[in-house]
């Protein structure tokens, strides 16, 4: 359950025992300053694992707290996934991005497509 305005970049080597909510653990942006760089430290307890209102400023400020992903479908060469927005363990929106997709832009968006490639790392598929 990610942070709702971590924007995954790239997979970091495993500096977490713990599973991570998009199946690895992800360096990026904080949708909220954008370019600014962020300590490993807060990429470890707040971007990557969501529920960070209490110990980062940026996420206080957001409507939603953590995201959750699941693959909804696959097949003929479509996968859905479907995302939630929680706030307080509770959905404030739901909806589902169908892959390939042309441009993966907001947040929601780059972190489906983080879920996803994990998801097809997972199967040799990547």
């Amino acid at each position: 359950m990610p942070c709702p305005l971590f924007l995954p970049a790239s997979p970091l080597g495993d500096f977490s025992r713990a599973p991570m909510p998009l199946g690895n653990a992800y360096g990026g942006e904080c949708a909220a300053d954008p370019g600014a760089l962020i300590p490993i430290d807060t990429l470890r307890r707040c971007c990557n694992p969501g529920y960070a209102r209490e110990n980062c400023a940026r996420a206080a400020q957001s409507e939603a707290d953590a995201a959750r992903f699941m693959i909804k479908s696959d097949s003929d060469g479509q996968i859905n996934v479907s995302w939630s927005l929680e706030r307080n363990h509770h959905p404030v929106a739901v909806g589902t991005v169908t892959f390939p997709a042309a441009d993966c832009v907001a947040p929601i968006e780059r972190q489906a497509r983080a879920y996803l490639d994990s998801y097809l790392r997972s199967k040799g598929r990547a």
